[in-house]
Parts: C-alpha cells; sequence; structure tokens
C-alpha cells in the first residue's frame, strides 16, 4: 500500500505532543500488505476498506513509538477492538479513509490519559442529523453561537467527545455515550475547547470533573487532541 510520513506538533502547557501522519491510498492496499501485523489472522474477515485503514494506522503507531524511543512490535487489538500500548506508554490512533494519526507518550502522574480524532467535515444536513444525538441542548445552543459554521461546530463536538472517550477508555474499561460528557467552550483565538463530565465514570473520575483539549484543521479534516493527568 503507497503511504507517506508526516508529523505534526501540538504545544501543551506540559510540554509538545507529537503527532505521526500517514498518508495512504486504499487503492494500492494488497492483502499481503497486512503480513508485517503479528496479529493479521485478527483481520482476516475484515474488508479491504477496514484493513488499509488499520494498516495505516498501526503504521503510524509504530512511528510514533520509534519518535518516543520505544522499540515495539505494532500495537495489537484488545478485547474492545483497541490498541494494546507496550507498558508504560499511553496513545491513541486514528483514521479516515485517507490519512490515519497516532500520538503517544510515556504514562506518569502528569498524563494519564491521550486521546486523539480525525473526523471528515459533516455537511449540513448530517450535522443536523446528528447534532441530537451529539449534544445536548445547552452545548446545541453554545455550538450555535460559537462563532464557527454549525456543521463545523457539531464536527468539533463529535470529535472531541472521541477523543475524550479514547483517554478515559483505559480508566473506565467499558464504553460510555455521547451523553457522559457535555462541551462547554470553544475557543476559535487558541483552537481550544473544553468538556466536563456529566456523570461520574469512576470514583476517580467524577461528574464535573474538567477536560481541555485541542482541534485543528488538517487538510479539510477535523482534528482533536485532549491529553490529562490524575
Amino acid at each position: 500500500m503507497n503511504t507517506s510520513f508526516c508529523h505534526l506538533q501540538i504545544p501543551l502547557p506540559e510540554g509538545m505532543q507529537h503527532i505521526t501522519v500517514v498518508q495512504y491510498d486504499v487503492k494500492t492496499f494488497q492483502p499481503e500488505d497486512l503480513m508485517i501485523l503479528p496479529h493479521r489472522a485478527a483481520l482476516q474477515r475484515a474488508v479491504p476498506l477496514r484493513c488499509a485503514e488499520h494498516l495505516a494506522g498501526r503504521l503510524a503507531a509504530r512511528q510514533a513509538l520509534l519518535l518516543l524511543g520505544v522499540a515495539a512490535p505494532f500495537p495489537a487489538i484488545g478485547h474492545h477492538r483497541q490498541p494494546l500500548w507496550p507498558a508504560g506508554v499511553i496513545g491513541s490512533i486514528s483514521h479516515t479513509r485517507q490519512r490515519a494519526l497516532a500520538t503517544v507518550a510515556k504514562s506518569s502522574c502528569d498524563i494519564a490519559g491521550l486521546g486523539i480524532d480525525l473526523e471528515p467535515q459533516l455537511s449540513s444536513q448530517q450535522a443536523h442529523e446528528i447534532a441530537d444525538t451529539v449534544m445536548q441542548g445547552e452545548e446545541r445552543e453554545m455550538a450555535s453561537n460559537s462563532g464557527l459554521p454549525f456543521e463545523q461546530a457539531v464536527t468539533l463536538v463529535f470529535s472531541a467527545k472521541e477523543s475524550l472517550f479514547k483517554a478515559l477508555f483505559t480508566h473506565v474499561g467499558d464504553w460510555f455515550d455521547f451523553s457522559a460528557a457535555v462541551i462547554t467552550d470553544i475557543s476559535l483565538s487558541d483552537q481550544r475547547f473544553t468538556l466536563r463530565l456529566a456523570q461520574a465514570l469512576t470514583p476517580a473520575l467524577p461528574a464535573g470533573m474538567a477536560f481541555s483539549g485541542h482541534w485543528r484543521d488538517v487538510h479539510g479534516d477535523m482534528m482533536t487532541l485532549l491529553r490529562f493527568a490524575l
């Protein structure tokens, strides 16, 4: 499969977060491309598009690990389809049909969760169709007043909650839906957002706990990044 790599950097108060980006051409994917993955048997029933997306995400993850100084195999697949990272490392993967992202960090008291998400820009029709699923009433009003076009604001809210889910999953260990958190602020000036838990997920993740993240336009796609400490 034809691929190319590049890197993004997001400055955070705790330090720079590096993101590996893999651009790939799904039309060039061949089944034998999966031979580099130790867990390729888990993909034997997947359609070619799913295989290509997965491979691109794992290629991004391996490069991100190498940049972190960790020589490790490709992250395997967990029971909930989540990537399994090496001991002492946390990370996150996301992809569209042409681009995959991965970001990793050493787990520490300063960083307990890391989530990244990449979403194609929703059309106006799509945004209105999913708005009530993704947002509560107060969020919809905030999105409408954010200064962003409504479809871009809904894409951002959707992506931000996906990043939150990925960042918290290791601690929660189970699925939770969009209503578990509300987005309380979208800043255009510094491309940040704030989320607040609407319900307790664990004793260490109580209702009202706030999380701050970053958003960027990546070649027309919406990227969100969320990193937090406990």
